[in-house]
């Protein structure tokens, strides 16, 4: 039994019939013309997002070289530096995975650092960058200030995360 009676409510809504909803809308279009249309977006679609998955794919070398970056402890707060040594092969090791090895395999000393400008714009490594790759990589005996080891790695992370690999 109701706790209501029959004179609860309005008179009005007493004589109501509700009606059926409408069967769910096809989103697929209807005609051939828009049909075509709609295939040729999502392969145009398909095909943008499988070269963003080769492009993530092919940029792993980056991410991997980004991630030892921020690995590295403060310079200043180690007694020896030698994990710092080892920037120019990072550097040489990355641009081996952006680019053919016949042109990195090549260079050294000023035309390493220029080659590395060129491919970056946002980084400039110029002479004494080059010097100091050359320095650092090959001879143990010489000790770097903490600015100047800031600096070059600095220089290092914009050109691993700004050059212009073979993919981009």
């Amino acid at each position: 039994m109701s706790q209501f009676n029959d004179t609860w409510g309005s008179n009005i809504v007493k004589e109501l019939i509700e009606t059926t909803p409408p069967e769910a809308i096809n989103w697929w279009p209807q005609t051939l013309g828009w049909q075509v249309v709609a295939v040729f977006l999502l392969i145009i679609f398909l095909r943008k997002l499988y070269l963003r998955w080769r492009l993530y794919q092919h940029n792993v070398y980056r991410r991997d070289a980004i991630a030892w970056l921020n690995q590295l402890p403060p310079f200043e707060k180690l007694s020896t530096q030698p994990i710092f040594r080892q920037l120019p092969n990072l550097l040489r090791k990355t641009a081996l995975g952006g680019y053919q090895r016949t042109e990195i395999a090549t260079l050294s000393g000023n035309s390493w650092a220029q080659w590395l400008d060129e491919q970056c714009t946002q980084s400039s490594f110029g002479e004494d960058g080059a010097f100091i790759l050359h320095r650092l990589a090959y001879d143990s005996d010489w000790n770097m200030t903490s600015d100047q080891m800031d600096s070059l790695t600095q220089k290092v992370r914009l050109w691993i995360e700004h050059h212009r690999g073979v993919y981009d």
